[in-house]
């Protein structure tokens, strides 16, 4: 992307320094001075107005960038001026609106003939805006198509780097991507462009992860992120893009530990820049990363936080953030919220796998094997599905189905030999400890020692718990303090996580050692998390015996549930509790204290 010269170097202040200044009224929406109008209309040229918005951008802000250039529009329109009015609109997140000066800007500077900056305003900009913003992949075809066009035209230029990336964003096609982020990445090196380097740069780098090669491409994003923390990148957008990439590929890699290193920095720069779709992207992969590292309220917040984002910006983005929510909701064995939440994008691919555990925890194993065969099938093997391997062996072995589930431990170990990453080598440790733990087999404990040595060093623990609990299952008969001991280590870390459906079944599993579960909560107040569950089951009409079967408690404990439910909630019967369930929002139960019994 051409880059402007700042007009504040070449004169100090000057006079674009003090047209930047006095629309400072603008910010609290305060009109403007008769003098600044009138200095404006008598004095100054639409070439200073626009000098001055381009500065404004280059300085990130927005609103005075908008502000001044829409004056400069009112005195002349020019594509120049609508294209960098787009630029400050968008980033002032009225998105529908930077569409509409995007596709004039396009108009104007074809009318002079021109055809790289059409071709740069086509890949980069109206392409990608269409549909993130209205979802219109037909119409977003269309304009990568015409920027293609436009830039073998233009022939070799910056412009045309630009469009390179925007069809490497746009194909799944591992050989066309590489073609196009290696052609881009020549054109930055030939014309010295900082921003069109780095963006390719991190491009590789998703690329490279995407083919397995994680430690490489992870290389590589932390060097372009880092180029952009370090205000070596003055692109606010190309700094964005990067981000979002290094995020992407820490939540497909499971790098929960990089994750955290650099969230703090995306989110800083999202907020200083004032760009909701920064903040929405960032938030919804670094959501799914507070998922996996078990900080289940932190995530919850930063998902909820990015689809209120989406609406506001990229709203035909906004399912990313809802799925992952729905994989929060599975972790937590909150099912039937889960299952609403996916309905409508069970073929988003981050979809795969919360509803192909929601079918394994309701006994649907066929259901499962169907949606993680049909995902797995849509690519070569490689190490980033070693997630959804590691899943299939585990419906095959709760379906009786052995030797499918050893074909899956077999790819999954060819595919984790690639990467040589520990993370990723501990799925493949689990699912070969349960399948050879199913069938009997003397190395089951040491292959589950293995990957929960691995879960624990990555940060990982639903893993880890649930690692413990197979192990606490295979050695019950043979060594039951062990059993016990790695059973309560499961259990609490499940109840910490608040995973009600695992730490069900791990009480379950106590009981059966012979040793106590966990007693039954007590007090009055606001609803525990287990008698919130409960009642939601009521809610679903759930009689007391189908609950402890659910639940893995006994008739005696759902029993004492639904008593602690009624004393709390003020009412005597279970249709009075169910009728309050039905009209609260998920999880105000919990959180909020009985209500008054008091007339109105």
């Amino acid at each position: 992307m051409r880059r402007e010269t700042d007009p504040v170097q070449a004169d100090g202040r000057s006079r674009v320094g003090a047209l930047v200044d006095a629309v400072a009224a603008l910010d609290d929406r305060r009109p403007l001075t008769r003098g600044w109008d009138d200095e404006i209309a008598m004095t100054r040229t639409v070439d200073d107005l626009l000098d001055a918005g381009r500065a404004a951008l280059a300085q990130g802000d927005w609103t005075r960038a908008r502000a001044v250039l829409s004056h400069a529009l009112e005195r002349q329109e020019s594509p120049e001026t609508l294209y960098h009015l787009a630029r400050a609109v968008e980033w002032s997140g009225d998105y529908r609106a930077a569409v509409d000066y995007y596709e004039r800007a396009f108009a104007a500077y074809r009318a002079r003939a021109e055809t790289r900056m059409p071709a740069l305003i086509a890949g980069r900009e109206l392409s990608f805006l269409h549909a993130a913003v209205y979802g219109n992949d037909a119409v977003a075809a269309g304009w990568l198509a015409r920027a293609r066009s436009l830039a073998d035209e233009a022939s070799d230029c910056v412009e045309r780097g630009w469009v390179e990336l925007a069809e490497a964003l746009a194909t799944d096609d591992p050989a066309e991507k590489a073609a196009h982020v290696h052609a881009a990445a020549g054109i930055a090196d030939r014309f010295g462009d900082t921003d069109l380097r780095f963006c390719a740069l991190g491009h590789r780098g998703v690329m490279l992860v995407l083919a397995g090669r994680i430690t490489d491409g992870m290389r590589r994003l932390d060097e372009a992120a880092t180029a952009a923390a370090s205000g070596e990148i003055p692109d606010h957008l190309t700094a964005g893009e990067i981000y979002c990439h290094m995020l992407t590929c820490c939540e497909l890699a499971l790098d929960v530990r990089r994750a955290q290193q650099w969230i703090t920095i995306a989110t800083t720069f999202g907020d200083r820049v004032g760009a909701p779709w920064v903040s929405a992207i960032c938030r919804t992969h670094y959501g799914g990363i507070l998922t996996a590292a078990g900080r289940w309220a932190d995530a919850e917040r930063e998902l909820k936080s990015s689809i209120a984002l989406y609406d506001a910006s990229y709203g035909a983005l906004r399912s990313s953030a809802i799925v992952r929510l729905a994989d929060l909701r599975v972790r937590q064995g909150r099912y039937d919220e889960a299952a609403r939440l996916l309905s409508g994008f069970e073929f988003d691919s981050f979809a795969v796998r919360p509803l192909a555990r929601l079918h394994l925890a309701r006994g649907e194993y066929d259901s499962a094997r169907r949606i993680l065969r049909r995902a797995l099938a849509a690519s070569a093997p490689h190490p980033l599905q070693a997630p959804e391997l590691a899943l299939l062996a585990e419906v095959e072995v709760a379906a009786g189905r052995l030797d499918d589930a050893r074909s899956a431990c077999r790819t999954l170990a060819a595919v984790t030999r690639e990467a040589d990453v520990p993370r990723i080598d501990a799925l493949a440790a689990y699912a070969a400890g349960i399948t050879a733990a199913a069938a009997g087999e003397p190395d089951a404990a040491a292959r589950l020692e293995t990957a929960l040595a691995g879960f624990a060093a990555a940060g990982l623990p639903l893993e880890t718990a649930r690692t413990r609990l197979a192990l606490s299952r295979l050695l019950a008969d043979t060594a039951p303090e062990v059993a016990v001991a790695e059973a309560r280590a499961a259990l609490t870390a499940f109840d910490e996580l608040a995973a009600t459906a695992d730490a069900d079944a791990t009480a379950s599993h106590l009981r059966r050692l012979g040793s106590p579960g966990r007693p039954a909560p007590r007090g009055t107040g606001a609803l525990t998390h287990r008698e919130s569950e409960v009642l939601r089951l009521l809610a679903e009409g759930l009689s007391n015996e189908q609950l402890a079967q659910r639940l893995f408690l006994s008739k005696r404990t759902v029993e004492h549930h639904v008593s602690n439910i009624l004393g709390k909630l003020g009412v005597t019967t279970r249709a009075e509790a169910t009728a309050l369930a039905l009209r609260a929002l998920p999880g105000d139960l919990a959180a909020a204290p009985a209500p008054s019994r008091k007339a109105t």
